[in-house]
């Protein structure tokens, strides 16, 4: 009898707790598990298997693959391969690894106001070690159909950034592309926020390829890295730029190498 009171009891229990939150050094659970901090461990996870994501009550979830990491996308996580987010890529002379700068760029943008300020730059590539894409995505996802939408990117203090090469991807809202109409296109500009800024640009004749040290156009004027235009006969989507690999190589010294390599977008839905 005993024996069949401490059954029920534990039937009664699961039944009751199914759908019930977990509180872990905490009565008052904030999610389906809470694990609070303690003096003793922190609140920490020790787990001596593997991870498995999504999956159901019939399917198990994926344990993803070797060298794959977590990412939030601001709903579901996702198992993302390092260095490949979403599939951006480039040819440049850059690590195929990515950070995400969201901002405004309005249609027919004419380049004057700086879209992308000098600290979002700066603070993309703090989390680039080793340099790589930053992708700069539109905070809605928008159809340009101006004659010319200028992009305006600044430049951070080259000494904070150096040895970092990058590119600049542009890409639509969350998971979208933007798109261009047709006869139009979107240029994109760097602007060095420093004075006296200076600037290694490789030549355009092939047959005779050398560098030039230039003064960096002053702050009022822009250097263009990118243009896309639309020639097509109808809309299309904004999924590759050609593009320049830019690096601090020096105090208020920029160099653009890898003349005519591109970035590419993944094509969304």
């Amino acid at each position: 009898m005993k024996q069949f009171i401490t059954l029920l009891f534990i039937i009664c229990l699961t039944v009751t707790y199914t759908y019930a939150q977990v509180g872990i050094g905490t009565v008052r659970p904030k999610s389906d598990l809470h694990i609070s901090g303690s003096n003793s461990d922190g609140g920490s996870i020790q787990i001596d298997g593997g991870i498995r994501l999504g999956g159901d009550e019939n399917t198990k979830g994926s344990l993803g693959n070797a060298g794959q990491f977590l990412m939030s996308t601001g709903g579901e996580a996702k198992w993302v391969s390092v260095g490949k987010f979403d599939d951006y890529f480039s040819d440049c002379a850059v690590p195929q690894r990515t950070a995400t700068i969201n901002f405004s760029l309005p249609d027919g943008s004419n380049g004057n106001d700086v879209n992308v300020t000098a600290f979002q730059v700066a603070n993309a590539l703090n989390s680039l070690p080793e340099g790589g894409i930053i992708v700069l995505k539109t905070n809605t996802t928008t159809t340009y159909s101006s004659n010319v939408t200028r992009l305006t990117v600044a430049l951070p203090s080259a000494s904070a950034v150096l040895g970092k090469p990058f590119v600049l991807a542009f890409d639509g809202a969350g998971f979208t592309n933007n798109s261009l109409a047709h006869n139009k296109s979107i240029e994109i500009l760097v602007k060095a926020t420093e004075n006296n800024s200076y600037l290694y640009e490789l030549s355009t004749v092939s047959s005779n390829r050398k560098f030039f040290i230039k003064r960096f156009p002053n702050n009022n004027n822009d250097y263009k890295i990118s243009e896309l235009d639309n020639n097509s006969g109808s809309t299309r989507r904004v999924l590759l730029f050609n593009t320049y690999t830019i690096k601090a190589i020096d105090d208020k010294t920029w160099a653009f190498t890898t003349r005519d390599c591109y970035v590419q977008n993944p094509r969304r839905g």
